[in-house]
């Protein structure tokens, strides 16, 4: 028997699997972090459309006209909110321009925004500042769309954009959904 003809040595053999199991555990890793990654931005652009969902829901039971009398319709809903920026029910306003910071006194987000814990519950405050940590911030926007006679407006738009702060490894802006709905007089 020649040397060409013998079989593979034991050393080859080994690293031969040496370099295979090396392979196969960062192959593991990469579809470990991808599973990872897929999950949990599916379950979090799942709950920023569910809060998005429930802000407009709430919304569209407030009071249709302008909650900006002396003493606020039944509809009107001050929980949670001070100072003289809010509006209540469903007044033309708001933004939808993320705000990184505590949005400052007369700026179009104040009354247009709030803060969620993880498990979706609202936060309540003297004024955002006073909120702490939060999972998820919800802006909305007003816009009256179609103007019956003498000004008063026929329809209303209602547009709520949702952020997740809560994701993990984003690589990228934080995860929101923006929901749009009509509502008519």
């Amino acid at each position: 028997m020649s040397r060409n003809e013998q079989g593979v040595t034991l050393v080859e053999v080994m690293i031969a699997v040496l370099i295979s199991m090396f392979v196969m555990t960062s192959l593991g890793s990469v579809v470990f972090f991808a599973t990872v990654q897929n999950k949990n931005q599916g379950v979090e652009m799942s709950r920023v459309t569910v809060y998005a969902q429930d802000k407009i829901e709430t919304l569209m039971n407030l009071d249709w006209y302008d909650c900006t009398e002396t003493t606020p319709a039944a509809g009107c809903n001050t929980t949670g909110f001070t100072g003289s920026g809010w509006n209540q029910g469903l007044k033309a306003g708001g933004t939808l321009a993320h705000a990184t910071t505590c949005p400052a006194s007369g700026s179009a987000a104040v009354g247009y925004i709030d803060y969620l814990d993880a498990s979706g519950n609202q936060l309540t405050g003297t004024d955002c500042s006073s909120i702490g940590n939060y999972a998820y911030q919800r802006q909305w926007q007003i816009t009256d769309t179609i103007a019956t006679g003498a000004g008063t407006p026929g329809m209303k738009r209602i547009d709520v954009q949702v952020w997740s702060h809560n994701a993990v490894n984003t690589g990228a802006a934080a995860p929101s959904a923006m929901l749009t709905t009509y509502l008519s007089e």
